[in-house]
């Protein structure tokens, strides 16, 4: 059975905050091990499209690579 969450930021730069902790804005490697410990063992990994395809045919692997 999954016991999971969301995890989605919809404002550029459209990444969590990965270096310090938020409520709102961060899923830093302290955030995962807490989630962890509470019995969380799954997470819904939103992209945002404006994100990836940030013009006609412009493709931003940074980000892809990041998510």
């Amino acid at each position: 059975m999954f016991h999971g969450f969301n995890v989605i930021y919809k404002i550029a730069p459209y990444i969590p905050d990965e270096a310090a902790f938020d409520p709102q804005n961060s899923l830093s490697d302290e955030d995962i091990i807490d989630l962890k410990n509470w019995g969380f063992n799954f997470v819904r990994l939103g992209v945002m499209w404006e994100a990836v395809e940030t013009a006609p045919g412009v493709y931003n692997t940074t980000y892809l690579d990041e998510t």
